[in-house]
């Protein structure tokens, strides 16, 4: 009895050791210390520790996972002052859901005798996809596809399939590292190697094939602007100077286009002392500028008294050598909880969740920068690179150039910026369309159309430029096209592929193949909790016990 009862408790913490492993493969992956390779075995612990285990068990161990993910990866949120041990919680909370129902659905396939290989990825490839349409809840940040961000041979298939096809590919990946582990769907592993070889083979293909079109010069301004040099009069005037003196510093080198960051004008663009100043820093330097600032819009009510309203905008402007502006865009994806608090008109929210925050308005619609005629340029500002409809909707459109405003000063020398940047190596690669990011912070990047980082600030906090010539984007891809049609067809296919597996091999009744490889190891390491268990019950039920 007492054997059993170790076993029973030992089979607990091995399984809740993989679990843990996983979430520590996860979080390694990424900046930083951004060792890619592991995405390709983060999912492979928890696989082998989800065997045996009823829906219930395995959403456990998902949880665990997620849970702990959660705080490696979104560790730098507790530099925001505002952000405490509560929020960390919660937050780990909901991102630990999405693999707990993963781990959950996978055991409940595998149940039902669906081969490892078909489930696994594609339930990884529908909570992914949920991840990132979850209404004011999405969240695509940390996925399997960004720990791939280096390995550019890969990343040429999401101007196919996009974000969401590449972290279905390096889920099959793990789920035919998991197969061999478990001596199990030998033939099927090796074809999903196969296809991630070709896969990789093509892409290679792809970074070495020649490239057309025309090409610009680029620069980005990195100001690092500091939290508390906005608050006094002097402060803005300083940045303001300093910002001046960056982009004179940054035209000697004859760019195209110079990008501010996000915020960077420290003043509404309503003052037109402020805007004569701006246009004649563009006219004298005749290069074309892209700046964030704060847009202020005074409205009425239209009632009967006739009361003026205002709205705050989170904006990016364009000022021309010759004088002329184009209409701001304005931010569409706003933060909830920093810049907009959600359904707040419906859902009570306690102060401690959602403090008060200075409401922002979304802008409605996408707005093209037109450099010259024949050139184009779209906007993304923060967080709005995390959603791929928006890059796809401006390149349709006729974007051939995308930059991204932003200002991660709120979480200091951590890993975020760095992350961050990685959704727009994504939105890069998959509308063959080059990214140029112009961070406070930094680091600023320039990313061609194929996803390589061409240029970049030498390291964050600290006040530098860079300029770099890329070709720009053609007429976007099937992905900018189409969309996330992969999304879609991969459960239908993964469906058919199942049921004429079944029409040609029959499912063998009996022990599981992989029960084989139990023996070879550790007895105790894959033994089902559920059994030993009951054999505990079991024998205190009878005298012996």
């Amino acid at each position: 009895m007492k054997a059993d009862r170790r076993q029973y408790v030992t089979a607990r913490l091995i399984r809740g050791g993989l679990a843990l492993l996983s979430a520590g493969l996860l979080v390694v992956s990424l900046p930083s210390p951004d060792i890619g390779w592991l995405g390709w075995c983060a999912l492979v612990p928890l696989l082998l520790a989800i065997q045996g285990l009823r829906p219930g068990q395995a959403a456990a161990l998902g949880l665990l996972t997620g849970i702990v993910a959660s705080f490696g990866i979104y560790g730098w949120l507790f530099e925001v002052p505002s952000f405490d041990v509560r929020h960390a919680v919660l937050l780990a909370l909901y991102v630990g859901v999405y693999p707990a129902v993963w781990a959950s659905a996978t055991t409940w396939a595998l149940r039902q005798k669906i081969p490892l290989l078909i489930c696994a990825p594609v339930l990884w490839l529908l909570i992914d996809y949920l991840r990132g349409h979850a209404g004011f809840l999405a969240l695509p940040w940390g996925t399997l596809a960004q720990t791939q961000h280096r390995n550019l041979a890969l990343l040429q298939i999401a101007n196919l399939i996009g974000e969401h096809g590449v972290t279905f590919l390096v889920a099959l990946g793990n789920a035919a590292l998991a197969a061999f582990c478990l001596r199990m769907e030998r033939r099927f592993a090796t074809a999903a190697l196969l296809i991630l070889a070709i896969v990789h083979g093509w892409g290679a293909s792809e970074l070495f094939s020649p490239t057309a079109g025309r090409s610009m010069t680029v620069a980005a301004i990195q100001p690092n602007i500091q939290i508390g040099d906005r608050t006094t009069e002097a402060g803005r005037d300083a940045n303001l100077t300093r910002l001046e003196q960056l982009t004179r510093e940054a035209a000697s080198l004859f760019p195209d286009l110079i990008v501010w960051p996000e915020s960077a004008i420290p003043g509404d663009l309503a003052d037109p002392a402020l805007v004569t100043r701006l246009q004649r820093l563009s006219r004298d330097t005749g290069v074309s500028l892209i700046l964030g600032a704060a847009e202020v819009e005074k409205f009425t009510t239209g009632d009967h008294l006739l009361t003026i309203g205002r709205r705050a905008f989170n904006s990016a402007h364009l000022f021309k050598p010759n004088g002329t502006t184009s209409p701001p865009y304005r931010k569409r994806m706003l933060v909830p909880f920093a810049e907009y608090v959600p359904h707040a008109d419906v859902i009570p929210w306690p102060e401690w969740l959602a403090p008060r925050v200075t409401e922002l308005t979304p802008g409605d619609a996408g707005q093209l920068f037109a450099l010259t005629p024949q050139m184009s340029v779209s906007a993304l500002i923060c967080w709005e690179n995390l959603f791929s409809h928006l890059a796809r909707e401006s390149v349709r459109e006729g974007a051939q150039l995308l930059v991204q405003l932003t200002n991660d000063v709120w979480f200091g020398p951590t890993a975020a910026p760095r992350q961050h940047n990685l959704m727009s190596v994504m939105r890069a690669v998959e509308n063959r369309v080059p990214i140029v990011i112009a961070s406070n912070t930094g680091p600023s990047q320039v990313i061609d159309g194929y996803g390589r980082v061409v240029a970049t600030t030498p390291d964050t906090f600290l006040e530098s430029t860079i300029t770099a010539a890329i070709a720009i984007g053609g007429s976007g891809t099937l992905y900018s096209r189409t969309g996330d049609w992969f999304v879609l067809l991969a459960p239908i296919g993964a469906i058919v592929l199942h049921i004429l597996l079944k029409q040609v091999h029959p499912v063998r009744q009996g022990r599981h193949p992989w029960s084989e490889w139990i023996r070879d190891v550790p007895r105790f390491l894959f033994v089902s909790s559920k059994t030993a268990l009951s054999r505990r019950v079991m024998r205190r039920t009878t005298p012996e016990g």
